[in-house]
């Protein structure tokens, strides 16, 4: 490094009156830099008129000069090591003033990076470099001036690359710069490019069912991304197609078989380097499944007395085609299965019927399911108790009614009436559902007896209030519920109104029945 000696005494007479004393103001020279061109400039103050400066004693590193002005040019040459010198410097007065200056520049060889080429490297492995900085001046820092180092791996300031590569870890390209402590500062940028070998990590692939939508992805780590894959050896089952040449996803819905059935593949991949890194990875198994088979449909709509029925019994999983059959119980009267699964007729009989249904397929695989149906009677207009729909017993039935006024006012309302009749003694539920169906119904429900009086059979344990229901929960839940006792053979009507007195569409609601004997 350059540093400056104890300048000598100023010289010089009197001059003619210019601007005070002369002398060197500057120190220190610049280092130099073998191959590389020098320029560096001593400045002065004082004197008078022009300045000339020469080389009073020692001599320059070879390669450079000083000129009159004071200017230090040229590109050194060598050898390395310091070169010392003075430096006059003679003013234009009449009687000359002069001043010296003693000087030292470091000649550096230019800053080096060794090795110039890193190993290569791979997922899991431990990594370990030394970088060397030659020329310039010691001591040197080192630091990633582009791009990163495969994840898992850093540069210490003093050159050490170490660090156990990640699975994330990919072929990268980067700079590395060094700096020393030369004045000027010198740095030296070095392009360096570690691979990370290309391995694929997928040995078998996610199971397949036939008959079911299937998607996986083959996997790899390393090289570098984006990656080409192909299929090398072996033939994906039918229905499934792949791998995508940029993704690697195998997918479709393998045809579907009686038995399980496995495939030994194997699959290739590329990266994107130059020259291009590949691997291979046989005996990837994908096996495919017999789909088990089970019946699809969970329930049945339920009939209406006298009105063409038609539904289609759904199956899923095992191998179509399907046979379907009624096992035990019956279907309701008029009501006939086909082998397809189609249930048609046009139902004669109020009743419900419970019945199993059995699936086949193919390979033969069975499945079976309880179903129900209830045939009921239309419900026609039924605003009075003369024309009372007649409910067949237990379930749910679905009707509408239309607003026009609330039961406190002298607007006649919309009324829905029902008859049920018990052979034995009975504990009935009778809830109304429409608010919790999103209809905006507000019912208000109540049990009356042939002449319209409510009976005093509800509020359990005791049952002797009146049979009458605004809100199932106050304030809460606007749909109604009553439960009653009767004993014996009885009859009785249930009585639907409308709260509101909202205006039309009908609203729509489900009547829920059940405990009767």
């Amino acid at each position: 490094m350059a540093f400056a000696v104890v300048a000598a005494c100023g010289g010089g007479g009197g001059g003619d009156g210019g601007g005070g004393p002369l002398n060197i103001t500057t120190t220190t020279a610049d280092d130099g830099v073998i191959g590389f061109a020098y320029n560096d400039t001593i400045a002065t103050t004082g004197g008078t008129g022009a300045k000339t400066f020469s080389i009073s004693a020692g001599a320059l590193p070879a390669g450079l000069a000083l000129n009159a002005t004071g200017v230090i040019t040229g590109t050194p040459t060598g050898p390395t090591g310091t070169a010392n010198f003075t430096v006059s410097v003679t003013d234009s007065a009449a009687t000359p003033a002069t001043d010296t200056q003693e000087f030292s520049i470091d000649i550096v060889d230019p800053l080096a990076i060794t090795p110039t080429v890193l190993s290569d490297t791979s997922v899991g492995a431990v990594y370990a470099a030394n970088l060397v900085a030659t020329g310039g001046t010691a001591p040197y820092t080192f630091s990633v001036s582009i791009g990163s180092l495969p994840e898992g791996i850093a540069l210490s300031a003093a050159g050490a690359i170490a660090g156990t590569v990640l699975s994330s870890a990919t072929t990268q390209t980067f700079q590395i710069e060094v700096a020393d402590s030369s004045s000027p500062q010198l740095t030296r940028a070095q392009n360096y490019t570690v691979r990370v070998a290309l391995d694929i990590t997928t040995t078998a692939l996610a199971d397949a069912v036939g008959g079911f939508a299937y998607q996986d992805t083959l996997a790899a780590q390393g090289g570098l991304p984006p990656y080409d894959w192909s299929l090398i050896a072996g033939m994906l089952p039918a229905g499934l197609s792949g791998p995508d040449a940029s993704t690697g996803v195998i997918i479709g819905t393998p045809d579907a078989a009686c038995a399980a059935a496995t495939t030994s593949l194997t699959f290739g991949v590329a990266d994107s380097d130059t020259p291009t890194m590949t691997d291979i990875q046989a005996g990837v198994e994908l096996l495919v499944t017999a789909p088990g088979l089970s019946m699809d449909t969970a329930a049945l709509p339920n009939a209406t007395l006298n009105t063409a029925y038609d539904q289609q019994l759904q199956a899923v999983g095992g191998v179509p085609p399907y046979s379907f059959a009624i096992t035990s119980g019956n279907l309701p009267n008029q009501l006939v299965l086909a082998a397809d699964g189609r249930i048609t007729g046009t139902p004669d009989t109020a009743e419900t019927q419970s019945f199993n249904v059995r699936v086949t397929d193919t390979c033969p695989n069975t499945a079976v399911r309880t179903l129900s149906i209830t045939v009921s009677a239309a419900l026609g207009r039924n605003d009075s108790i003369a024309d009372a729909t007649v409910l067949p017993g237990n379930g749910t039935y679905t009707a509408s009614i239309s607003p026009s006024g609330h039961p406190n006012t002298v607007f006649d309302p919309d009324e829905d009436y029902y008859q049920v009749t018990t052979t034995a003694n009975s504990t009935i539920t009778i809830d109304i559902n429409a608010q919790v169906n999103g209809s905006p119904l507000d019912s208000v429900i109540e049990v009356v007896n042939a002449a319209g009086s409510v009976l005093n059979l509800c509020g359990a344990p005791t049952f002797n209030t009146a049979c009458i229901d605004d809100d199932e929960v106050l304030g809460v839940d606007l749909d109604s519920q009553l439960e009653l006792r009767v004993t014996g053979a009885t009859t009785f009507y249930i009585h639907v109104v409308d709260w509101g007195s909202n205006a039309r569409p009908d609203k729509l609601y489900d009547l829920v029945v059940g405990g009767v004997n």
